[in-house]
């Protein structure tokens, strides 16, 4: 009886668990998205030709801080699979484009 008692709280305790780790999953914090922000301007600037690497780390500070500068609050939707979500991805497009323009 005992063992299954013990059984029973441990799948309880394991579905509660598994209860709260989806939401707690399903968004990031402000320097999260900040720093996917700063990540993925780093990763599209580095691949375009023609781009000063001296400057690009700057630029793309600037460019996460634009992005940023459109959302409130500290709690986001997480980017699925490394990507960003529909808004996020059009507030970082933007700023890269604002911070790289005339290069």
């Amino acid at each position: 009886m005992r063992v299954i008692s013990s059984a029973v709280a441990g799948v309880l305790l394991a579905v509660g668990v598994m209860g709260v780790l989806p939401a707690a999953a399903d968004t990031i914090s402000r320097d999260t998205l900040s720093r996917k922000f700063l990540d993925y301007c780093v990763n599209v600037q580095y691949r375009a030709e023609g781009i000063d690497r001296n400057s690009m780390i700057d630029r793309c500070r600037k460019a996460a801080q634009t992005a940023m500068s459109q959302f409130e609050g500290n709690s986001f939707d997480a980017p699925s699979r490394s990507k960003l979500t529909a808004d996020q991805d059009k507030a970082i497009r933007a700023a890269i484009a604002a911070a790289f323009a005339g290069k």
